[in-house]
């Protein structure tokens, strides 16, 4: 059985320390997992493992010899294989195709340039693999096509495909609903039961807890410790103890939220239609009131936002502000509706600009004053390092290409940008923030869930799109459920999993959707 050993393995970039000499074992059959702040090294740390960075000391062994030469082809080879926080597959190609790219299967006795692919060989090895995971994957549709939790599927499969004996998971569930999680982690736990090695690297202390064997605690770039789950006390004690370790200080109890104070309708969306996946969509957020918007990713979350945003113009329907219409997309006018898109490397940041450049992203002309429009780089300077400082980014050099920065620090800017737009004088009236803690530690997730509190208390109308049921009940008044590109339930913060489950399916006795009247009664549609 497969053990992977990392032996004072240590990464620099630069003047930033990614991980300090650093010592962890990785055992066959068991789940580990990994866990810490933005920026603690946990990424950088698995791809060492993993033959994807090379440490500046130390050295990475597999069933006790050396990687060598240290390079992604010999881990694979010498089965570990990582699946990647963002996922490294090609949309066009079908799931299959996905599944063997790199590890094609040819005929026997062709070889060199004649070569010749057995689709039928590696269909059928691909088919035993997903057979022994307990899933069923469409291997002949294109992968832009697939649902994220198929898509996190074929990640597996195809390294399993490669006949991996250690498989590591950077964030796995971030993209995920709760079924689908538990779905995951169930899968991981037949993997380990198999005599294979499961590393897991979450900000979820709750899976921590339910699903892993053993804990590795990394701050501030350095392995703080290993250890097993601790069984024998309740789950939230552990929970807390975990949270702690991490942040490096005792974990206070969050204050009760003060009740809400609201307004009349702010954000108001009436039958919104896009390509037949908003499907006549309506719903209504009031000032100083914070919306959820739950459901499995891919019913129409997406679009939604780019209509928000003004990317893009619904087919049909009406959305206003105020009672003011949404400005049409290219419109060169102030926006009423500040927005964070789920996906915050292909509709969020520019990866190769600055974390300053992507801090104050399409406001620049704000900054201009005089006759030639001359931008004021004083106050841009200004502005960026408040807004850093606010938001906690690191590193603190804001000459920084966003790319080298952790996922949850990328998080981070995109937030951090939406919420100076909501605060300014004169600013967005909404905001509309999807998954806004995807990939962001204990600590920066309170801070991102205070901001967004305290701009609903300030009288602006917040829309929360996410399928982490736990973050809208932390922080929402009233959850809608959308399903299938309709709002198909409105269920209270404090509902059972088990309704949002069946709203979600579209199924099952889910309650109807139904508006505040400005008055504050309820009416149903």
């Amino acid at each position: 059985m497969t053990t992977l050993r990392l032996d004072g393995v240590s990464k620099r970039y630069g003047a930033c320390v990614s991980v300090r000499p650093s010592s962890v074992v990785f055992e066959a059959g068991v789940v580990h997992a990994v866990i810490g702040e933005n920026g603690a090294g946990k990424s950088t740390l698995l791809k060492m493992a993993a033959g994807i960075v090379v440490p500046d000391t130390g050295h990475v062994a597999i069933d006790d010899a050396r990687l060598s030469p240290h390079t992604a082809a010999q881990a694979i080879a010498r089965g570990v294989a990582m699946v990647a926080q963002h996922f490294a597959l090609i949309p066009v190609f079908t799931a299959l195709e996905n599944i063997e790219l790199g590890a094609e299967i040819v005929v026997p006795g062709s070889r060199g340039p004649l070569a010749r692919l057995d689709p039928a060989a590696a269909r059928a090895k691909a088919t035993v693999v997903a057979k022994e995971l307990g899933v069923t994957l469409p291997l002949d549709t294109k992968v832009a096509r697939l649902s994220l939790g198929d898509r996190q599927r074929v990640e597996i499969v195809r390294a399993l495909f490669r006949d991996a004996k250690v498989v590591i998971l950077d964030e796995p569930t971030a993209v995920l609903t709760p079924g689908e999680a538990d779905g995951l982690y169930a899968m991981l736990r037949r993997l380990a039961a198999a005599g294979r090695a499961i590393v897991v690297v979450t900000h979820k202390l709750d899976e921590v807890q339910r699903f892993a064997d053993r804990v590795t605690v990394m701050r501030k770039g350095e392995v703080l410790f290993t250890r097993p789950l601790d069984r024998s006390v309740a789950r939230d004690v552990e929970e807390r103890a975990l949270a702690e370790a991490i942040m490096g200080t005792s974990l206070r109890d969050r204050p009760e939220a003060a009740a809400a104070v609201l307004g009349e309708t702010c954000l108001d969306l009436r039958d919104l239609r896009v390509d037949r996946v908003l499907d006549g969509v309506s719903l209504a957020v009031r000032h100083g009131e914070i919306v959820g918007l739950a459901g499995v990713e891919g019913n129409g979350q997406q679009e939604l936002a780019m209509v928000l945003a003004g990317l893009r113009a619904p087919d049909s329907g009406v959305v206003t502000v105020d009672g003011a219409p949404l400005p049409p997309p290219g419109a060169h006018a102030p926006r009423s509706v500040a927005v964070v898109h789920g996906d915050r490397h292909a509709e969020g940041l520019v990866l190769d600009a600055s974390v300053a450049e992507n801090l104050v992203l399409g406001e620049l002309a704000t900054f201009a004053s005089g006759p030639l429009g001359l931008v004021n780089r004083a106050a841009v300077v200004s502005e960026v390092k408040a807004r850093m400082n606010r938001a906690d980014i690191v590193p603190r050099d804001s000459a920084t290409a966003a790319r080298a920065l952790s996922g949850g620090n990328q998080q981070k800017i995109v937030v951090a940008r939406a919420v100076a737009a909501a605060r300014k004088t004169g600013g967005a009236r909404a905001l509309v923030v999807a998954h806004p803690t995807r990939g962001v530690d204990i600590r920066s997730a309170r801070a991102i869930h205070d901001e967004i509190q305290a701009l609903g208390a300030r009288g602006l109308a917040v829309l929360v799109v996410s399928s982490d049921l736990h973050e809208l009940r932390e922080i929402c008044h009233r959850i809608l459920v959308i399903a299938r590109g309709r709002i198909v339930a409105e269920l209270p913060p404090d509902a059972p999993d088990e309704a949002f489950g069946r709203a979600m399916l579209a199924g099952g006795a889910a309650a109807p959707h139904r508006e505040p009247t400005a008055g504050g009664t309820e009416v149903a549609l």
